[in-house]
This record gives C-alpha cells, sequence and structure tokens, in this order.
C-alpha cells in the first residue's frame, strides 16, 4: 500500500517530464518512420502494402483528430509535426510502392 501511495506521489510530482518524456518518444517514433522510407528509396525496396495502409491510416487518424487537439500550442506544435512526418512518409511509401 505504501508503495503504490509513494508511486502515486511521484507520479502527480513529475507529471510534465514524465510528458516530455512521451513527447519526444512520440516524436522519435515518427522520425524513425521517415527515417524507414528514406532507407527505403536509398535501397529501392517495395514496401509490403500494410506499411503504407499504416502510414495512411495514421495519417488520416491524425488529421481528423486535429480540430480537438488545435487549442493548445503544444498539441498544434506535434499534430503539423505529425502530418508532415506521416504524409512525407506515406509519399515516400507510394512512391517505392509504385516504381520499385
Amino acid at each position: 500500500m505504501r508503495l503504490q501511495y509513494w508511486m502515486g506521489e511521484q507520479l502527480r510530482k513529475h507529471k510534465e517530464l514524465l510528458y516530455n518524456l512521451g513527447a519526444i518518444s512520440s516524436y522519435a517514433s515518427m522520425l524513425t518512420f521517415f527515417w524507414h522510407g528514406i532507407g527505403m528509396i536509398l535501397a529501392k525496396e517495395h514496401p509490403k502494402h500494410t506499411l503504407v495502409v499504416y502510414a495512411g491510416l495514421t495519417l488520416f487518424s491524425i488529421l481528423v483528430m486535429a480540430p480537438y487537439k488545435w487549442d493548445k500550442k503544444w498539441m498544434r506544435i506535434k499534430t503539423s509535426v505529425g502530418m508532415l512526418v506521416f504524409g512525407l512518409s506515406l509519399l515516400i511509401y507510394l512512391f517505392c510502392f509504385i516504381v520499385y
């Protein structure tokens, strides 16, 4: 019981730090996705259709949810970055899908 209380207190005290760590992780995962697309262009690889669908659905979900997140500055930035990265990734995957 004490451990649970202590952990709850630590989470409340450091919630900003945890949010920032989550945001950094989110940006890193977006950039990893984009980096993978660049690697596919350089290697002239044909992407699997599931990868193209995932990129498309992720971009669609970001676009659909954008109006609900637009009221806070950092959410506008994160949403804009997400739209840019997943939009470019989708274009890269579609290019590789068609050309290779």
